[in-house]
């Protein structure tokens, strides 16, 4: 990708120069060709969707419920990209 100083106008609105963003679940940045940084984000966001539901994995329920809640709202925060 070439750096440039031309401003991009879409429906006559400039659009902002930035370094990275986040598309989808995943970030994408024009300096740092390496993924760690996007790990470095992901684990986190991991980490919050666990504990979000840390209620429901410490309580008296069944481990099937408790498997199909880390699989709908854990797993895929965690994994969100990485296939890419």
């Amino acid at each position: 990708m070439m750096e440039t100083d031309t401003p991009i106008d879409v429906n006559n609105t400039q659009t902002d120069n930035v370094e990275s963003y986040i598309y989808m679940g995943q970030r994408y940045t024009t300096r740092d060709k390496n993924q760690d940084s996007e790990f470095q984000r992901r684990t986190p966001t991991g980490r919050t969707a666990f504990a979000r539901h840390s209620d429901i994995f410490k309580g008296n329920i069944g481990t099937c419920l408790k498997r199909q809640v880390y699989n709908r709202c854990a797993l895929p925060a965690m994994t969100c990209g990485a296939e890419t």
